[in-house]
């Protein structure tokens, strides 16, 4: 509920604070005094556009601040939106200057005039200036419906939700594969050709490495040669050979092996020596006979170097990372050459999903269809009571041309308000009275479900009268049991029905007009209402029938 509205320099307001209690709450006042400028304040908090017009003469800013009473459910739903709200009240505060940019505030913190209008359109709605009217707009139709839904009914709401996202996800995967596989086909030929190119040449992994150690030895194989065989006559051969000289030398030592058995042992290490020198001759004379100068094998292998050498500068710089550019090229062309896995199952569970969308939402269009007959004979039964005995309210239903999270109605409410006329949306109803009367009944009805906990009606007995206004101040009235009402009224009836009246009157001080609200008390509200019955001229008839109205 809006508990506290302050208003400093907007159009003959200059300074207004009022508090606001629950229940029905009318404005009065004569003609021009300022009523209509009191709900420019309100709209100024639920993100109405301002304008230097609106500015007191001689003022340079205007500001608007309405404290808001949240209920939890409120709280809940405003965060689920993403509104992060942790008190239990909403302080919306609106400076807006002739020379700089204006500012909007939310419990301190900035917020834009489009996210203003999101967040109070589930809070306030002020009826007698369409663009308020959430009611009037086409696109809230189906959720209020489905606020009536069972339980069925919801879970079939969040299948189809989910479904959609599930079907959401999965085309975007396919477009992603087949996006891939347009690109790839760009590249067919080229990709075919950098495979085969690779494939062509056989590689085997480390084969580089293997070949240039083999060129190694083949361009120096005449060097090779001669220092192998020197190595083997130094080792082996002559006098002074290396086997030859520890033969000696063990010789010596077998001698004096009889004096001390530290020779025996030093006997022992160089008969060790000797054997490994063998063995290392034998390996010099098996390196000494494989090596041989072959020019045809130096060229074959340089010509093979030459060839992996230009495959790396334009695929990797070694042979695994070649293979593995093949391997991929090859994974790429498979998408062509054949139906990729993948891509068959996400298409047959796109199908498989699709045909579950359209189950569910069939199923929800009969559930759908049932909760509307019995919302039209609810709000029929309203209307009826407002004196709108030849009004009818009904809901269309169309059906969505693509997949919707919402399944696929589309619904709008239509109203005809004459005999023999065609339906219409509630938006084109031209009336006054009527759209006034008619939202009223709606929001008898949507009060239970809604969570708006703000109903402004601007001037809603305009066009009616007699029996129709009492039956529209008792309708304010049982609607005020559940949200609270403000009404600006200039009927006796709406008044008199009310828990808390205000009076706003237009004076002039130093030659200046200036709007001035105070709220009544009992005598001065009986006054006022004989003063809207008999006019200035108060009798005690008016009086009387004041009372009455108000049942004292």
């Amino acid at each position: 509920m809006l508990r506290e509205l302050r208003l400093n320099n907007l159009a003959i307001i200059k300074n207004l604070d009022l508090e606001f209690n629950e229940g029905l709450i009318s404005l009065t006042g004569e003609t021009g005094a300022g009523k209509s400028i009191i709900l420019d304040g309100i709209s100024l908090l639920i993100g109405e556009r301002s304008n230097l017009e609106m500015i007191r003469t001689g003022e340079d800013s205007l500001f608007a601040e309405g404290v808001f009473d949240l209920s939890e459910v409120q709280k809940e739903k405003l965060n689920k939106l993403g509104f992060e709200i942790e008190d239990d009240e909403l302080i919306i505060s609106r400076h807006f200057y002739r020379n700089s940019k204006s500012k909007i505030t939310v419990n301190g913190m900035r917020m834009t005039v489009s996210k203003l209008k999101e967040l109070m359109g589930n809070i306030l709605d002020l009826v007698g200036q369409h663009e308020h009217q959430y009611l009037l707009n086409k696109n809230y139709h189906l959720g209020l419906l489905d606020r009536f839904l069972n339980k069925n009914g919801q879970e079939l709401v969040k299948e189809i939700r989910n479904n959609v996202l599930d079907l959401k996800r999965i085309n975007k995967k396919i477009e992603e594969i087949e996006n891939e596989k347009f690109q790839i086909m760009e590249k067919k030929d080229i990709l075919e050709f950098q495979s085969n190119e690779i494939t062509n040449l056989g590689l085997k992994e480390n084969e580089d490495n293997e070949l240039e150690e083999e060129y190694r030895i083949l361009f120096n194989a005449g060097k090779i040669g001669e220092k192998l065989e020197d190595s083997i006559q130094r080792l082996k051969e002559g006098e002074y050979s290396v086997v030859n000289s520890l033969g000696k030398i063990k010789k010596n030592l077998e001698q004096l092996s009889d004096i001390s058995e530290t020779y025996l042992e030093i006997k022992e290490k160089i008969e060790n020596i000797i054997y490994e020198i063998d063995d290392i001759g034998y390996l010099l004379e098996d390196a000494a006979e494989n090596v041989e100068s072959d020019d045809i094998r130096l060229e074959k292998v340089v010509s093979r170097i030459d060839e992996i050498n230009k495959l790396k500068l334009k695929y990797g710089s070694t042979i695994k990372e070649i293979l593995s550019f093949r391997d991929e090229n090859e994974k790429k062309l498979s998408l062509i050459k054949f139906e990729n896995n993948e891509l068959e199952d996400l298409k047959k569970e796109k199908e498989e999903k699709t045909k579950l969308y359209f189950e569910n939402s069939h199923k929800l269009r009969e559930i759908r269809k049932k909760v509307a007959e019995k919302l039209e004979k609810t709000i029929n039964v309203q209307l009826k009571d407002l004196n709108m005995v030849n009004s009818q309210f009904k809901v269309a239903f169309s059906e969505k041309t693509v997949i919707s999270s919402r399944g696929m109605d589309d619904l709008e409410f239509m109203m005809v308000t004459n005999l023999g006329e065609n339906y219409k949306p509630l938006a084109k109803i031209a009336s006054g009275g009527e759209i006034s009367r008619i939202m009223l009944a709606l929001k008898t009805v949507f009060s239970a479900v809604d969570n708006i906990s703000v109903l402004i009606f601007d001037e809603i007995d305009t066009g009616i009268s007699g029996e129709t206004v009492r039956k529209v101040a008792e309708k304010l009235k049982e609607l005020s049991g559940t949200v609270q009402v403000i009404c600006v009224t200039h009927s006796p009836q709406i008044a008199g029905k009310s828990n808390q009246q205000f009076f706003i009157k237009k004076e002039i001080e130093n030659k200046v007009t200036e709007t001035k609200v105070r709220e009544l008390n009992t005598e001065e509200r009986i006054r006022e209402i004989a003063r809207i019955i008999s006019g200035d001229n108060i009798t005690e008839t008016s009086i009387k029938h004041a009372k009455e109205i108000m049942e004292l």
